[in-house]
Protein backbone atom coordinates (compact mmCIF):
# COMPACT_ATOMS: atom_id res chain seq x y z
CA UNK A 1 0.00 0.00 0.00
CA UNK A 2 1.51 3.32 -1.10
CA UNK A 3 1.72 6.34 1.21
CA UNK A 4 -0.23 9.51 0.07
CA UNK A 5 2.06 12.08 -1.46
CA UNK A 6 2.25 15.49 0.36
CA UNK A 7 3.60 18.93 -0.66
CA UNK A 8 7.24 19.41 -1.19
CA UNK A 9 9.17 22.26 0.42
CA UNK A 10 9.52 23.98 -2.96
CA UNK A 11 5.78 23.87 -3.51
CA UNK A 12 5.13 25.32 -0.07
CA UNK A 13 7.62 28.13 -0.68
CA UNK A 14 6.05 28.89 -4.07
CA UNK A 15 2.58 28.96 -2.50
CA UNK A 16 3.76 31.33 0.21
CA UNK A 17 5.40 33.59 -2.36
CA UNK A 18 2.22 33.73 -4.49
CA UNK A 19 0.12 34.34 -1.39
CA UNK A 20 2.47 37.11 -0.30
CA UNK A 21 2.29 38.78 -3.70
CA UNK A 22 -1.50 38.61 -3.74
CA UNK A 23 -1.71 39.93 -0.17
CA UNK A 24 0.69 42.79 -0.98
CA UNK A 25 -1.32 43.74 -4.07
CA UNK A 26 -4.56 43.67 -2.10
CA UNK A 27 -3.04 45.74 0.72
CA UNK A 28 -1.73 48.32 -1.74
CA UNK A 29 -5.14 48.45 -3.41
CA UNK A 30 -6.94 48.90 -0.07
CA UNK A 31 -4.48 51.59 1.09
CA UNK A 32 -4.77 53.41 -2.23
CA UNK A 33 -8.57 53.22 -2.07
CA UNK A 34 -8.55 54.51 1.50
CA UNK A 35 -6.29 57.43 0.57
CA UNK A 36 -8.45 58.19 -2.46
CA UNK A 37 -11.55 58.23 -0.23
CA UNK A 38 -9.84 60.55 2.27
CA UNK A 39 -8.75 62.86 -0.56
CA UNK A 40 -12.28 62.95 -2.01
CA UNK A 41 -13.84 63.67 1.39
CA UNK A 42 -11.35 66.47 2.05
CA UNK A 43 -11.89 67.92 -1.42
CA UNK A 44 -15.68 67.85 -1.04
CA UNK A 45 -15.42 69.54 2.36
CA UNK A 46 -13.07 72.18 0.98
CA UNK A 47 -15.33 72.93 -1.98
CA UNK A 48 -18.34 73.20 0.34
CA UNK A 49 -16.42 75.68 2.52
CA UNK A 50 -15.51 77.77 -0.53
CA UNK A 51 -19.14 77.84 -1.66
CA UNK A 52 -20.27 78.78 1.86
CA UNK A 53 -17.76 81.62 2.08
CA UNK A 54 -18.75 82.94 -1.34
CA UNK A 55 -22.45 82.84 -0.44
CA UNK A 56 -21.80 84.69 2.83
CA UNK A 57 -19.93 87.46 1.01
CA UNK A 58 -22.44 87.69 -1.84
CA UNK A 59 -25.43 87.89 0.51
CA UNK A 60 -23.75 90.62 2.55
CA UNK A 61 -22.36 92.70 -0.30
CA UNK A 62 -25.36 92.65 -2.65
CA UNK A 63 -27.02 95.09 -0.21
CA UNK A 64 -24.32 97.72 -0.78
CA UNK A 65 -25.24 100.90 -2.63
CA UNK A 66 -23.15 103.59 -4.22
CA UNK A 67 -23.51 106.75 -6.23
CA UNK A 68 -26.69 107.89 -4.46
CA UNK A 69 -27.33 110.84 -2.20
CA UNK A 70 -26.06 109.93 1.24
CA UNK A 71 -22.74 108.59 0.01
CA UNK A 72 -21.58 105.07 -0.54
CA UNK A 73 -21.79 102.01 1.69
CA UNK A 74 -18.16 101.15 0.92
CA UNK A 75 -15.87 102.72 3.52
CA UNK A 76 -12.43 101.14 3.06
CA UNK A 77 -11.46 98.90 0.17
CA UNK A 78 -8.31 97.23 -1.11
CA UNK A 79 -7.28 93.92 -2.65
CA UNK A 80 -7.87 91.84 0.50
CA UNK A 81 -9.94 93.98 2.89
CA UNK A 82 -13.40 95.50 2.62
CA UNK A 83 -15.10 97.70 5.22
CA UNK A 84 -18.74 98.57 4.55
CA UNK A 85 -22.17 99.44 5.90
CA UNK A 86 -23.91 96.10 6.35
CA UNK A 87 -27.69 96.38 6.17
CA UNK A 88 -29.48 94.60 8.98
CA UNK A 89 -33.18 95.54 8.78
CA UNK A 90 -35.79 97.50 6.85
CA UNK A 91 -38.79 99.27 8.36
CA UNK A 92 -41.17 102.17 7.71
CA UNK A 93 -41.16 105.41 9.67
CA UNK A 94 -44.45 106.70 11.05
CA UNK A 95 -43.22 109.78 12.92
CA UNK A 96 -40.03 111.84 12.97
CA UNK A 97 -39.38 114.37 15.68
CA UNK A 98 -36.41 116.03 17.35
CA UNK A 99 -34.25 113.30 18.82
CA UNK A 100 -36.25 110.28 17.65
CA UNK A 101 -37.63 108.33 14.72
CA UNK A 102 -40.60 106.02 15.26
CA UNK A 103 -40.91 102.98 13.05
CA UNK A 104 -43.83 100.60 12.67
CA UNK A 105 -43.25 97.20 14.25
CA UNK A 106 -45.14 95.56 11.40
CA UNK A 107 -43.50 94.94 9.10
CA UNK A 108 -39.82 94.93 10.09
CA UNK A 109 -37.67 92.82 7.80
CA UNK A 110 -34.29 91.76 9.11
CA UNK A 111 -31.95 88.99 10.17
CA UNK A 112 -31.90 90.10 13.82
CA UNK A 113 -33.48 92.69 16.16
CA UNK A 114 -32.27 96.29 16.03
CA UNK A 115 -29.61 97.02 18.67
CA UNK A 116 -28.97 100.47 20.15
CA UNK A 117 -25.37 101.74 20.12
CA UNK A 118 -24.47 99.05 17.62
CA UNK A 119 -26.79 99.82 14.73
CA UNK A 120 -27.31 103.11 12.94
CA UNK A 121 -30.07 104.01 10.51
CA UNK A 122 -30.48 105.46 7.06
CA UNK A 123 -33.65 107.58 6.91
CA UNK A 124 -35.05 108.42 3.50
CA UNK A 125 -35.78 112.14 3.11
CA UNK A 126 -37.95 113.12 0.15
CA UNK A 127 -37.58 116.95 0.33
CA UNK A 128 -39.40 118.03 -2.86
CA UNK A 129 -41.84 115.27 -3.98
CA UNK A 130 -41.93 116.66 -7.52
CA UNK A 131 -38.29 115.73 -8.23
CA UNK A 132 -35.95 112.89 -7.39
CA UNK A 133 -32.74 114.90 -7.68
CA UNK A 134 -32.88 116.03 -4.05
CA UNK A 135 -33.80 112.66 -2.51
CA UNK A 136 -31.47 111.75 0.31
CA UNK A 137 -30.58 108.96 2.73
CA UNK A 138 -29.58 110.54 6.03
CA UNK A 139 -27.34 108.46 8.33
CA UNK A 140 -28.28 108.75 12.02
CA UNK A 141 -27.01 106.91 15.12
CA UNK A 142 -29.41 104.81 17.21
CA UNK A 143 -28.75 105.67 20.85
CA UNK A 144 -31.78 103.94 22.40
CA UNK A 145 -34.82 101.80 21.62
CA UNK A 146 -38.17 101.81 23.43
CA UNK A 147 -41.75 100.74 22.80
CA UNK A 148 -44.04 103.45 21.46
CA UNK A 149 -47.01 104.05 19.16
CA UNK A 150 -47.56 105.67 15.78
CA UNK A 151 -49.97 108.62 15.39
CA UNK A 152 -52.64 106.16 14.26
CA UNK A 153 -52.21 104.12 17.46
CA UNK A 154 -50.42 101.16 15.89
CA UNK A 155 -47.40 99.69 17.73
CA UNK A 156 -44.04 101.29 17.05
CA UNK A 157 -40.44 101.34 18.16
CA UNK A 158 -38.95 104.68 19.13
CA UNK A 159 -35.38 104.92 17.90
CA UNK A 160 -33.60 107.63 19.89
CA UNK A 161 -31.10 109.51 17.76
CA UNK A 162 -29.34 112.83 17.27
CA UNK A 163 -30.55 115.62 15.00
CA UNK A 164 -32.99 114.04 12.52
CA UNK A 165 -34.26 116.23 9.65
CA UNK A 166 -37.47 118.26 10.13
CA UNK A 167 -40.61 116.13 10.18
CA UNK A 168 -41.96 118.14 7.24
CA UNK A 169 -39.21 116.66 5.02
CA UNK A 170 -40.04 113.05 5.89
CA UNK A 171 -43.11 111.33 4.47
CA UNK A 172 -45.19 108.93 6.48
CA UNK A 173 -44.03 105.42 5.58
CA UNK A 174 -40.55 106.71 4.69
CA UNK A 175 -38.13 103.77 4.48
CA UNK A 176 -35.68 103.26 7.33
CA UNK A 177 -32.70 100.92 6.88
CA UNK A 178 -30.55 99.95 9.85
CA UNK A 179 -26.89 99.01 9.45
CA UNK A 180 -23.64 98.30 11.23
CA UNK A 181 -20.06 98.72 10.03
CA UNK A 182 -18.50 95.36 9.11
CA UNK A 183 -15.08 94.35 7.90
CA UNK A 184 -14.04 91.21 6.02
CA UNK A 185 -10.42 90.19 5.51
CA UNK A 186 -8.18 87.12 5.76
CA UNK A 187 -7.30 86.00 9.29
CA UNK A 188 -4.72 83.48 10.53
CA UNK A 189 -6.00 80.97 13.12
CA UNK A 190 -4.89 77.48 14.06
CA UNK A 191 -2.11 77.48 11.50
CA UNK A 192 -4.50 78.14 8.60
CA UNK A 193 -5.75 81.22 6.79
CA UNK A 194 -9.51 81.83 6.91
CA UNK A 195 -12.12 84.22 5.60
CA UNK A 196 -12.62 86.47 8.63
CA UNK A 197 -15.27 89.01 9.57
CA UNK A 198 -16.14 91.24 12.50
CA UNK A 199 -18.33 94.15 13.45
CA UNK A 200 -16.69 97.53 14.05
CA UNK A 201 -19.92 98.92 15.49
CA UNK A 202 -20.42 96.43 18.30
CA UNK A 203 -18.54 97.50 21.46
CA UNK A 204 -18.32 93.86 22.53
CA UNK A 205 -17.29 92.51 19.13
CA UNK A 206 -14.32 90.17 18.85
CA UNK A 207 -11.40 90.74 16.47
CA UNK A 208 -11.54 89.19 13.03
CA UNK A 209 -13.20 85.81 13.49
CA UNK A 210 -12.97 82.89 11.01
CA UNK A 211 -16.27 82.31 9.23
CA UNK A 212 -15.24 80.04 6.32
CA UNK A 213 -12.19 78.18 5.14
CA UNK A 214 -9.43 77.36 5.37
CA UNK A 215 -8.18 79.36 2.41
CA UNK A 216 -4.78 79.70 0.78
CA UNK A 217 -2.25 82.37 1.74
CA UNK A 218 -3.65 84.61 -1.02
CA UNK A 219 -7.10 83.08 -0.72
CA UNK A 220 -9.25 86.23 -0.66
CA UNK A 221 -9.17 88.87 -3.39
CA UNK A 222 -11.46 91.76 -4.26
CA UNK A 223 -11.58 93.52 -7.63
CA UNK A 224 -13.58 96.74 -7.88
CA UNK A 225 -15.12 97.27 -11.31
CA UNK A 226 -16.58 100.36 -12.98
CA UNK A 227 -19.62 100.48 -15.26
CA UNK A 228 -17.57 99.08 -18.16
CA UNK A 229 -16.24 96.15 -16.15
CA UNK A 230 -12.76 97.59 -15.78
CA UNK A 231 -10.85 97.60 -12.49
CA UNK A 232 -11.05 100.98 -10.74
CA UNK A 233 -9.49 102.46 -7.62
CA UNK A 234 -11.97 105.34 -7.41
CA UNK A 235 -14.73 104.73 -4.86
CA UNK A 236 -17.33 106.81 -6.71
CA UNK A 237 -16.80 104.75 -9.88
CA UNK A 238 -17.32 101.32 -8.29
CA UNK A 239 -20.36 99.59 -9.79
CA UNK A 240 -19.64 95.94 -8.96
CA UNK A 241 -17.33 93.74 -6.91
CA UNK A 242 -15.56 90.63 -8.16
CA UNK A 243 -14.80 88.25 -5.30
CA UNK A 244 -12.26 85.44 -5.60
CA UNK A 245 -12.06 82.85 -2.82
CA UNK A 246 -9.36 80.15 -2.98
CA UNK A 247 -9.82 77.31 -0.53
CA UNK A 248 -7.60 74.45 0.53
CA UNK A 249 -8.09 71.25 2.51
CA UNK A 250 -7.54 71.10 6.26
CA UNK A 251 -5.04 68.26 5.88
CA UNK A 252 -2.43 67.23 3.35
CA UNK A 253 -3.58 64.34 1.18
CA UNK A 254 -2.32 62.34 -1.80
CA UNK A 255 -4.30 63.42 -4.88
CA UNK A 256 -5.72 60.32 -6.56
CA UNK A 257 -4.59 58.14 -3.66
CA UNK A 258 -1.42 57.04 -5.48
CA UNK A 259 1.38 55.90 -3.19
CA UNK A 260 4.09 57.73 -5.11
CA UNK A 261 2.36 61.12 -4.96
CA UNK A 262 3.64 63.38 -2.16
CA UNK A 263 1.30 64.70 0.52
CA UNK A 264 -0.08 68.14 -0.32
CA UNK A 265 -3.17 70.29 0.34
CA UNK A 266 -5.81 70.26 -2.37
CA UNK A 267 -6.94 73.65 -3.62
CA UNK A 268 -9.93 75.02 -5.51
CA UNK A 269 -11.35 78.48 -6.17
CA UNK A 270 -14.64 80.20 -6.89
CA UNK A 271 -15.24 83.62 -8.44
CA UNK A 272 -18.47 85.60 -8.15
CA UNK A 273 -19.49 89.14 -9.10
CA UNK A 274 -21.91 91.30 -7.10
CA UNK A 275 -23.51 94.40 -8.61
CA UNK A 276 -24.10 97.32 -6.25
CA UNK A 277 -27.59 98.68 -5.73
CA UNK A 278 -28.63 102.02 -7.23
CA UNK A 279 -25.43 102.22 -9.23
CA UNK A 280 -26.02 104.98 -11.80
CA UNK A 281 -25.28 104.28 -15.45
CA UNK A 282 -22.83 106.80 -16.95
Amino acid sequence: MSRPRGFTLVELIMALVVLGLVATALARMFISQQRLTVAQVEQASMQANVRTGTLILANELRELATGVSGGTDIKIFNATTLRYRAMRSLALACRVSLGSVRIRTTPIFGARPIEANRDSMLLFVEHDPSTSTDDQWVALPITGISASTCPDGSPALRLATVGPPPAADVDTLAPVRTFEIMEVAPVLAGGHNWLGAHSLSDPAALPLTPVAGPITVAGLAFDYLDANGNVTGTRANIRSLRITLRGQTDYDVRPGGALGVPLQPLQDSLVTTVTLRNAPVP
